[in-house]
């Protein structure tokens, strides 16, 4: 069963060593999407995400215009494989 994880902000930030300015920034980037935006409270996916984001940025250098390219792809990779293993 999966587990949920419910963070907030300062819990997010505190995690990766990230300001509230940078988290903000994925989120207007569209890279992470709050579960509930108007709380800015994240969950297990957005943790993961946000661990992915940092390591494509601070190990592989990843620039801006690229990581938004690479996530949609991703994205676009989990949903095929959602929707193969759903028939």
């Amino acid at each position: 069963m999966k587990r949920f994880i419910q963070l907030n902000m300062e819990e997010m930030c505190v995690e990766y060593g990230l300001t509230h300015e940078v988290i903000q920034k994925f989120i207007s980037e569209e890279w992470i999407t709050p579960y509930d935006l108007d709380l800015l409270l994240f969950d297990d996916e957005d943790l993961a995400r946000v661990g992915l984001i940092c390591e494509l940025k601070n190990n592989l250098g990843v620039n801006d215009e690229a990581m938004t390219i690479i996530l949609h792809l991703i994205d676009q990779l989990n949903l095929m494989k959602r929707m193969r293993t759903s028939i």
